[in-house]
Formats: C-alpha cells, structure tokens, sequence
C-alpha cells in the first residue's frame, strides 16, 4: 500500500506541470498580498492627507478671525472683537487638537485614538431613548444601533488588550461593518468607503483572505493540480489505469492510493497557500494579534428590524479560535469539493473543464441556502460568524450542521467514487 501511494506521489513530482502550477499559485498570492498592501498603504496616506487638509482649513480660518479681530479693534466694535477672539480660539483648538490626532496615528499610539473614539461613541451606543442617532457625513445615512454597540465593544476590547487595528478610510470613527445596515446608491458607497478594512500584518491578512472565499478557491486549484491521480491515465495517449488493472493488484488500495495521494497533495497545497502569504506579511509588518475580536451575530429577536437592531445581541471571539474553526470547516470541505472533482474526473479528462464544472456548481449552488444543501456552507467566515443565519433567517445553518453535512456528502460521493472505479475493471 505505502508503495502504491509513494509510487503515485512520485507520478506527480516529475511533471513540469505541476511545479509550474505550484510557482505561478505562490507568485499570484503573494502578489495579491503585495497589491493589497498598496491599498492599504494608500488609505494611510489618505487618512494623513485628510489631518493635512483639516489642519491648514483651521489655520487659514483662525488667520482670517485674527484679520478680522484686528479690523474689529480698529472700528472699535465689540461686539465683533468678541466674536472673532471666539472663533479664533476655537480654531487655534482645532489645529492642535488635528495635529495631536494626527501625531498619534503616525506613531500608532492606538490607544490613544481608541479612547477618544469611546469617549464620542458611548452617548450613541448606549442612549438614553431611542430617537438618538449619528448620521454619515455625506448621504444622510442613519448608522442602527446594533452597529453602534458593535463598534463600540470591539473599541473597548482592542483598548483593554492593546491590539493594533486595521486601517480604515477615516479619521473619525473606525466603524466595524455589520449586517444591520441598509443604505442605497451613494450612501452605501460612502459606508462601504469608510467600512472597508485593510490589514498589513500576517495574520490581519490570512483573515481577509477568509472573508474573501479564498478557501474554496484554493482548494478547487488544488484539485485542478492534484486531483487527477486516475483521470489522468485514463486517456487515449495515457492508458496506464488499464495497465494496473491487469497486474495482481488489490484494486481497493490501487483506488485508495490514488485517491489519497490526490487529497494528500491538496491538503498540503492548501497550508502552502495560507502560508506563504502569511510569512511574507509577517516579514513586512509582523504577525498581528491572535486575540483579535471576531464579531458573533446571536440572531434576530423579532420580524422587526428596527427593533433587532436595537435588542439583538452579539458577543467576540478571538481571532485565534476562528482560525482554528476556519481550519476543522476547511478540512471537511475540501473532503467534499475534492471527491465531487473526482468522480466528474471519471467521466471527463479535461482538468480545465472539471475545473470550471464544480466551480459552476459550487457557485450555484451557494445560490440555495438551506440546512441540508453543503454548498450553503463554503462561505466560511459567513457560517462562523452566524451572517448566514441573518440573512436567511434560518437558525438551522450551523458551523457542526455544515461540517456534518459536507462530511456525510463527500464520503457519499467518495464512495461514488470507488463504485465508478471497479466498474471500470467490467468495460
């Protein structure tokens, strides 16, 4: 048996195809991690630009109320020599209070900005009645509650435990984006502007990743490199399955080493993939906080909305056991798209194709979310944060219910698998 499977790892090694696949896989990622942190570092850039820009208004305004307090003395009327002393002052205030708040993002002295944060966020997070709210600037947008609250505690947190953030487009507050918002047209894009969040360090960025499907997405690459153990020998030019079924092998462990050689080569793909990103953002601007708060949605209380998003509660988990949970769903989704690109493989030998068939059928099938559908789950970061359940407003959709099912699903189609291989020995 361990032959048979050294055998088949050593079939894959020696094609140029796959060490090609593997080097042009790495260059993408860490090149998107290169290009994301260019975002980032353009937000910064905007957000200094934004303290500048502030800073010089405040100025000019200040100069002008001091021309016009000396104008004022001259015409003796105090009534104006009053009024621009005041204003005056008040945008001398201004100025240092820009550059105190600029300094301190500079120098990523975080707590102080998370304080003054509180400080602004608490009356809104926590009113006295309900009719209290904060507006976006631009667009008239009214941010819920929920979202308030939200922002508010991860604020508290991140203070109490000195986590550095990520960057966002604002010098105001940094809100956390949640479900709870329904803006339209230039509002949302105003939000979504303000909201969206850019992380340099390594693990900041292994998170993004997450959110971003990047999950189903390398492991279906994965199967289109390594997944062809038996597809790949079934064809005109390449016939050597007919070859080993004529030997005195045992053509259980004939299937089973070419069906684990292939999951093997995508299960270790899949760690290179997280990684290597994962090193090179630790290189350029160290690991991050495994103690980072992930938001955890507790699901509607009422069919009102206005009232969910004043009376639905929420609670954090480290970044430390998401990653942990992200890696056991990982595991059983990969059983499952693996042994689904595997037995299309049996039918088709094109790789490319197979390829774009359970990418299509993945796709598609995430279109129908219900319990016992297993593509409802590859949205990994939707299903662990309970998003999913909002959204459908089905409390059914569960991190164990997902994992069992896609479980359950892919050693059905595992044994699919095998049953369409001893049929082969029959034709």
């Amino acid at each position: 048996m361990m032959k048979l499977f050294l055998f088949e790892w050593k079939k894959i090694l020696k094609k140029k195809t796959t060490w090609v696949l593997l080097i042009l896989s790495l260059t993408a990622t860490i090149g998107i991690y290169f290009f994301h942190l260019s975002l980032a570092n353009n937000v910064e850039q905007k957000v200094i630009n934004h303290y500048d820009f502030l800073i010089n208004l405040s100025l000019e305004s200040a100069e002008d109320s001091r021309l016009a307090k000396e104008k004022a003395i001259k015409e003796e009327d105090e009534d104006l020599i009053e009024q621009a002393t005041m204003e005056e002052e008040h945008y001398r205030t201004s100025v240092e209070k820009y550059q105190s708040a600029k300094k301190s993002y500079v120098d990523e002295e975080w707590e102080v900005l998370y304080q003054r944060e509180l400080d602004s966020l608490e009356t809104y997070a926590y009113p006295s009645q309900y009719e209290n709210a904060v507006f976006i600037a631009e667009g008239g947008g009214e941010i819920t509650n929920f979202t308030l609250r939200a922002t508010f505690e991860e604020r508290k947190y991140m203070l109490d435990h000195k986590i550095d953030p990520f960057i966002q487009n604002t010098i105001y507050d940094m809100y956390l984006r949640t479900a709870y918002e329904d803006f339209d047209s230039k509002t949302l894009e105003i939000w979504e502007e303000m909201t969206d969040r850019y992380g340099k360090q390594g693990i900041y960025y292994i998170y993004q990743l997450i959110q971003s499907l990047y999950i189903p997405i390398i492991i279906l690459l994965g199967c289109f490199i390594f997944g062809n153990t038996l597809s790949s020998e079934t064809t005109k030019k390449n016939n050597g399955i007919r070859f080993h079924q004529v030997l005195p092998l045992n053509q259980t462990k004939l299937f089973v080493a070419k069906y684990l050689t292939g999951y093997l080569g995508i299960l270790l793909f899949f760690m290179l993939m997280i990684v290597a990103p994962l090193i090179v953002g630790t290189l350029m601007h160290g690991f991050g906080y495994l103690d980072y708060p992930v938001l955890i949605y507790d699901g509607y209380t009422t069919e009102d909305m206005w009232k969910n998003a004043m009376e639905d509660t929420f609670h954090f988990i480290t970044l430390q056991e998401y990653l942990s949970k992200t890696v056991w769903f990982a595991l059983a989704m990969s059983l499952l798209i693996y042994s689904l690109y595997y037995l299309v493989s049996q039918f088709s030998k094109e790789p490319i194709f197979n390829t774009i068939i359970i990418g299509v059928i993945c796709f598609v099938g995430m279109q129908f979310q219900h319990p016992y559908n297993p593509f409802s789950y590859l949205d990994i970061d939707k299903v662990i944060s309970h998003e999913i359940q909002l959204e459908t407003w089905n409390t059914d959709i569960t991190y164990i219910t997902g994992i069992m099912i896609m479980l359950v699903i892919g050693f059905i189609f595992t044994v699919g698998n095998y049953i369409r291989f001893r049929s082969r020995r029959t034709n």
